[in-house]
């Protein structure tokens, strides 16, 4: 603990030690002004506070440490040694502010010297890059030539305030030349730009925005929403505003407004060039749109007209009628939005851009509304199509039936049983009810279909009757000849009797299949034959 108090007392004697008054009495020789003298005094005065007062304070406090070290207090000294630590930090910090403001001071005529040398080498290069092409800023070299009069006399501001060792006036001297000639180089680099945009290349671009709107507007363009000529006076009055602000050289953003002035302008021909693109577009989907509604009309018109013949004929559902007066006047709201959109164009107020959103739009709810009427009308059109079926099939029935009669008169059978004519008759009744069916009006198409899948399944079903008949006694017949040869066998013999007894009766099938079971004793090669023959 008693080394920590030495080194206190060392820290403490270097502070005491520091050359903050032979510092002071080298400004003293030149602190001639109010000023110095003033700053001067006020350094003398924070050092004798330091050096009288806190110092001497901490003199005691470290004294006092070694009571702390005589009761072996730790605590207590440990805390007083931190509390002396942290003062004599801050006397140190402080003592080199002083030392660090008075050199700055003792150093100041030899930096801002050095600083202004800078300056007006600085100030020369633009004054000789200004007269290089004065010519490039038109009216405003009056206020730059002024500006870099303004300046040479801060110059001699400086000169003025050094000799009379006013040193604040210096700083504020030397930083309003440092000022001034950094914004008029950024004048004399920017405004030929600002320049050339407000005089020559902005009005160049507004008087093509004119004419090409004027051109537009002859070809009936709807550009009216553009605002053209309020834009052109907006833009040419905010050149104006920014040109007077570069004649007292106030050219702050000015560059960044022109610039943007620009593309705005430029953007307006953007829009303008994808009016003309969106003016092609909107033709072709006017003649669509046009198209598929005239189209549409005749089509309506055309179906309203055979509605009532429709009617008459078939025996409709409701809700097939509905559905077609539902398109007609979907049909209808359609056009009356056609000619709002037409109307809208001849406005010329709205965008061809919008325009054609619109028409889009339209054009896809016609598409729609077209495919709901070809659906309503197929089911329509199934009812025409199951009438001309029906017809269709009557006619085949009727040659089916008839070829039926003439095949079995043709064949000269022995016997036809009863329930063949049966069948035929059924047959012919239900062809009767179809041909019944078609003539009553309206046409009610699912009992049509009915009769008519009736009558086909009694038909089909006499055609087959028919065939299995002609076909069995034509087989039986060609068996029993060739089963003649056979006679001398007692069996084969009687089998063959009673075949022909059955043949004889009109049991034509039954009479094949028993003289197969005959002749399968003497000859089977034969019978799997006439087996494979019929398979």
């Amino acid at each position: 603990m008693l080394k920590s108090i030495d080194n206190l007392n060392i820290r403490k004697n270097n502070l005491l030690s520091l050359p903050v008054l032979v510092e002071l009495s080298k400004i003293e020789d030149i602190a001639k002004s109010e000023q110095l003298e003033e700053k001067v005094n006020d350094f003398k005065t924070r050092y004798d506070i330091i050096k009288d007062e806190t110092l001497k304070n901490i003199t005691d406090r470290i004294n006092e440490l070694d009571s702390f070290v005589d009761i072996r207090d730790k605590d207590g000294f440990y805390n007083s040694f931190s509390e002396i630590e942290l003062d004599l930090y801050g006397v140190e910090t402080s003592l080199d502010s002083i030392l660090s403001e008075i050199k700055d001071i003792a150093s100041y005529e030899e930096k801002y010297r050095a600083i202004v040398i800078k300056l007006k080498n600085k100030y020369r290069v633009l004054d000789k890059e200004y007269k290089e092409k004065e010519n490039l800023y038109g009216d405003i070299s009056k206020v730059i030539n002024i500006q870099f009069e303004n300046i040479k006399k801060r110059f001699k501001d400086f000169d003025k305030v050094m000799e009379e060792k006013l040193y604040n006036e210096v700083i504020l001297v030397v930083k309003s030349i440092d000022t001034m000639v950094d914004h008029l180089a950024i004048v004399l680099n920017e405004l030929p730009d600002i320049i050339l945009l407000i005089n020559d290349i902005i009005p160049l671009r507004i008087k093509d925005l004119q004419d090409e709107y004027e051109k537009l507007d002859k070809e009936g363009f709807p550009l009216l929403y553009l605002n053209i000529e309020g834009t052109i006076n907006d833009v040419n009055k905010r050149c104006n505003d920014i040109y007077d602000k570069c004649k007292v050289l106030n050219i702050t953003d000015s560059l960044f407004d022109l610039n943007n002035i620009l593309s705005y302008i430029d953007n307006l021909f953007d829009v303008i060039e994808k009016e003309k693109t969106e003016k092609v577009e909107f033709e072709l989907l006017n003649k669509e749109v046009s198209k598929k509604i005239a189209s549409f009309e005749n089509t309506m018109k055309a179906t309203y007209d055979q509605l009532d013949d429709i009617k008459e004929l078939y025996d409709l559902k409701e809700k097939d009628l509905d559905i077609i007066e539902d398109i007609n006047l979907s049909l209808l709201v359609d056009i009356k939005e056609y000619k709002k959109i037409i109307n809208m164009v001849k406005a010329r107020k709205t965008a061809y851009s919008n325009i054609n959103i619109l028409m889009k739009d339209l054009s896809n709810k016609i598409s729609n509304l077209e495919v709901n009427y070809q659906q309503a009308m197929k089911s329509i059109g199934n009812l025409y199509d199951d009438e001309q079926n029906a017809i269709e099939q009557v006619k085949n029935m009727k040659d089916i039936v008839s070829k039926c009669r003439k095949d079995i008169r043709n064949y000269h059978l022995p016997l036809i049983l009863d329930n063949y004519f049966v069948e035929m008759e059924e047959a012919e009744e239900a062809i009767e009810l179809v041909e019944k069916e078609l003539e009553v009006k309206p046409i009610v198409i699912k009992s049509l279909n009915l009769r008519v899948g009736t009558a086909r399944d009694l038909v089909l079903k006499v055609y087959q009757t028919t065939t299995d008949m002609l076909k069995y006694a034509y087989l039986t017949e060609q068996v029993f000849v060739y089963g003649n040869q056979y006679r001398d066998n007692e069996d084969v013999d009687r089998g063959l009797r009673k075949t022909e007894n059955l043949y004889s009766k009109g049991e034509y099938k039954q009479a094949f299949e028993l003289s197969l079971r005959v002749l399968n004793v003497v000859n089977k090669d034969f019978v799997k034959k006439i087996k494979e023959t019929i398979s």
